[in-house]
């Protein structure tokens, strides 16, 4: 096989032919840096650089091999082809293989004889990994050259504005540092609250598409308050475009969802797609309640955010940026201040306790009444005057307010999750009988006389 040009330098073809047929290696917008491959994962989450091995399993040829990472493959019978084939019955420039997000894309370059996959003529399709393909006398097999990649934890506690120390984070931030320089589409999976649209603008902003816009669409939202599908299809422009619960779209917008991923493996398109979903959608297309063939175009990378109840160690370091974020400056937390924190259940996730935190340190004055509608909200928070919103507390002050909040959060909960029984909460806080009662007659909640 020929060496690929590096990016951004002109191919030249001795024979008007290839350019005629559209072969354009060098600048292709899918195509990523040289011998890099396609990035994607494997079922068990695991880092691979795609590869195809394209072997000739019958005809003149029979056992030759070529090897696909990047870029395109030619085959035909010119010597300029990267697979020479001495089959007659071959084009010149008779076929054009490239990798993409959704398999392996196989073009006919106007061949008088044809491709075939089985007694099918192809023109242009996109095929999975071990389909045969045929042309004039010559049969090729698409076989798997993929090459695991290591990923060690990051050392880095942030990706963005994203945080986290545990494990689990820093795995996903290794992820994200491998997968946010190439253009493969990402798919963001976890439950709501776990961050993962700001992970979206993070991957867009370590991206080649970082000086570009970043559109976006919302399957929650209405139909009449977001974008349609055929509108960001015909965009000429380069852009990230974040696909927001893709779980949540219809059947019919997973048709168009579709067309618009091909429109971005055929080269038409100039965008990075980034997905978020709270289900596994693999699964769902396994099971026929999401449409099986986007699958490979969406998942192509998946990484699942986990969600806070698995990461409780990175609730410190949470709390002490939100407050940073909220009072301007660094709050003298001990260590201990976090105990109650760490015992709670968030279904909320980070979002939730981002909401705690703003709820312990609200000023006196109510909030701004927003509007409902989402997009309304967003351009009343933008116009609410400054001397509306609420103004944060000293930075001692508010260190003192949240421990207190602390507390009394976890003394509701408890309470609440075992029916006001004392014994039961006293087993749950450590305390005896009449702490307990103090307690609970401390923070308004229903006890016993004693």
């Amino acid at each position: 096989m020929k060496v690929i040009p590096q990016e951004g330098t002109e191919l030249l073809d001795p024979d008007p032919q290839v350019k005629a047929a559209g072969r354009v290696r060098a600048t292709n917008p899918l195509r990523f840096a040289p011998l890099t491959g396609i990035l994607m994962t494997d079922a068990s989450g695991g880092l691979l650089v795609r590869r195809v091995r394209v072997r000739v399993t019958s005809g003149p040829d029979r056992g030759r091999e070529a090897l696909l990472e990047a870029g395109t493959l030619l085959v035909g019978t010119h010597s300029d082809n990267d697979l020479i084939l001495r089959d007659p019955q071959v084009g010149k420039y008779h076929l054009e293989i490239a990798l993409v997000a959704g398999g392996i894309r196989v073009r006919d370059l106007g061949s008088d004889s044809g491709t075939f996959v089985g007694s099918v003529k192809v023109q242009q399709s996109v095929l999975p990994m071990g389909t045969e393909v045929s042309l004039g006398r010559s049969t090729l097999q698409l076989l798997s050259g993929d090459i695991p990649v290591p990923v060690t934890p990051s050392e880095r506690t942030s990706f963005g504005p994203v945080l986290g120390q545990s494990l689990s984070m820093r795995t996903v931030f290794a992820l994200l540092e491998r997968v946010a320089p190439s253009d493969a589409p990402v798919l963001l999976e976890g439950e709501s609250g776990t961050g993962r649209s700001l992970i979206a603008r993070a991957v867009h902003a370590s991206s080649r598409f970082a000086a570009s816009p970043m559109a976006s669409i919302d399957f929650r939202l209405p139909s009449h308050e977001r974008p349609t599908l055929s509108s960001l299809a015909q965009r000429t422009d380069t852009f990230t475009l974040l696909v927001d619960r893709i779980d949540k779209a219809t059947p019919a917008e997973q048709t168009a969802l579709l067309a618009l991923y091909e429109r971005r493996e055929e080269g038409v398109l100039d965008a990075r797609i980034i997905a978020t979903s709270n289900i596994d959608i693999r699964r769902e297309g396994a099971e026929g309640r999401f449409r099986k063939e986007l699958v490979p175009h969406a998942a192509a990378v998946r990484i699942v955010v986990p969600p806070l109840r698995a990461r409780a160690e990175d609730i410190p370091l949470l709390v002490r940026q939100f407050a940073r974020e909220v009072c301007g400056a660094e709050l003298d937390f001990e260590n201990h201040d976090f105990d109650r924190l760490l015992a709670r259940d968030y279904p909320g996730n980070v979002r939730e306790l981002r909401q705690l935190l703003g709820k312990a340190l609200q000023v006196d004055a109510p909030p701004l009444q927003l509007p409902k509608s989402g997009l309304a909200r967003a351009r009343a928070a933008l116009v609410m005057p400054l001397n509306a919103r609420p103004k944060p507390p000293p930075p001692a002050v508010a260190r003192d307010r949240l421990v207190e909040f602390f507390e009394r959060d976890h003394v509701e909960q408890t309470h609440k999750r075992l029916n006001g029984n004392i014994a039961e909460i006293g087993r749950a806080l450590g305390l005896p009988r009449r702490e307990v009662i103090k307690t609970l007659k401390r923070f308004s909640l229903a006890c016993p006389d004693r």
